[in-house]
């Protein structure tokens, strides 16, 4: 792949990136929300300006898609191995489960109201499923291209990022009382930095 396209596909994951990293603008959006539940609280239902964070999470993904499509006909030729195709269709499967989980919000804002549990609200066990599994899809993706490129500092540097969410992820389990929800933002931003190097990741794979 020619120099050019990759940076045209970085652009694309700089840009799918910034709109996935959509948090920041709940301090100014809906404060009360970003400061006291979690991310996705944002777009629940009725609450302030969650037309914006509803329409970021969308449009970061389907950038995502037009990326990875991008990709897979750039090494469709001789090119697309089994790790590049296994890789794109994980990312693939991070945009439609993070789609999904836009498109049903939550109904209710944990920590600012009583909510009604997963087993009451089935839109809620839904949108966690979702959520959950765009984000396993995420990491598949990120590991493969991780484990053909272990020499590369920014990919290790990921996985390092990776790592030090879950041990914020353990120490918050076992501290008692509410830790806030910074872990999370953490966490978004790792994700978003993975959107960003995704594009030279699969390429470093792709032009061996």
């Amino acid at each position: 792949m020619s120099s050019k396209t990759i940076w045209r596909l970085t652009g694309l994951g700089i840009l799918a990136g910034l709109l996935y990293n959509s948090w920041p603008f709940g301090f100014w959006l809906n404060p009360a929300v970003e400061q006291n539940s979690l991310a996705s609280g944002l777009e629940a239902v009725h609450q302030p300006y969650n037309w914006v964070f509803i329409a970021t999470d969308i449009s970061s993904s389907v950038i995502v898609a037009i990326m990875c499509l991008w990709l897979w006909r750039a090494y469709r030729h001789g090119r697309l191995r089994t790790p590049v195709r296994l890789a794109l269709m994980a990312m693939g499967l991070f945009a439609a489960g993070t789609i999904v989980d836009a498109l049903m919000p939550e109904h209710c804002v944990p920590n600012l109201m009583r909510c009604p549990s997963f087993t009451q609200d089935h839109i809620l066990l839904l949108h966690g499923i979702f959520s959950i599994a765009a984000s396993v899809f995420l990491f598949i993706a990120l590991f493969i291209v991780w484990l053909y490129n272990r020499k590369a500092i920014l990919l290790n540097a990921l996985l390092v990022g990776y790592m030090v969410f879950g041990v914020i992820s353990l120490i918050q389990a076992i501290l008692p009382g509410d830790n806030g929800n910074w872990s999370q933002d953490y966490y978004i931003t790792l994700c978003s930095l993975v959107l960003v190097c995704f594009p030279y990741a699969v390429s470093l794979l792709g032009d061996r």
